[in-house]
């Protein structure tokens, strides 16, 4: 009986540390990004939310159950660097698109499947990773070699 009472007592106290983590999600900072092909076309303005320290990282997109077209997320670590992505507590279908200090792309994950631990690797060292909706990389042109475009100077990682 004791240890269903502390069962029950760990398992509420995940549930409302995963709740103030999901609900810090209206705070972070956005900004307004374009990703530009080589071929001249160019992605329509996507609002990123911006991801720069390790526990945003760790929540990333993580319990949202959608996501409008012209929005994703951003993160930004301190320095170029092999990255790896999974799509564990993830609902939503995603591009990974890893970019260097450069803010060159350097690689994509086309169509993340959701809810798996598949570690989807850069195939270069990236300081940026920008998850978009499924589908829309392909879609919009991006492929390595693709641009960052952004209209301010980006947040450093914290």
């Amino acid at each position: 009986m004791m240890l269903r009472s502390i069962q029950a007592r760990v398992f509420l106290l995940s549930a409302l540390v995963i709740s103030a983590l999901v609900g810090c999600d209206d705070k972070r900072e956005e900004l307004s990004l374009v990703i530009r092909n080589e071929d001249g076309t160019s992605t329509p303005p996507i609002t990123a939310e911006i991801s720069n320290s390790p526990q945003e990282t760790s929540l990333g997109l993580m319990y949202r159950k959608s996501m409008a077209e012209d929005r994703g997320m951003l993160f930004i670590f301190p320095g170029d660097a092999p990255r790896s992505f999974w799509m564990k507590n993830t609902y939503i279908e995603l591009d990974i698109v890893f970019i260097d200090s450069e803010r060159k792309v350097v690689s994509l994950v086309e169509r993340a499947k959701p809810h798996t631990e598949t570690p989807r690797p850069s195939l270069g060292p990236a300081r940026y990773v920008l998850e978009i909706g499924g589908g829309l990389a392909s879609k919009w042109g991006i492929k390595p070699g693709s641009k960052l475009d952004v209209p301010a100077p980006l947040p450093s990682a914290e």
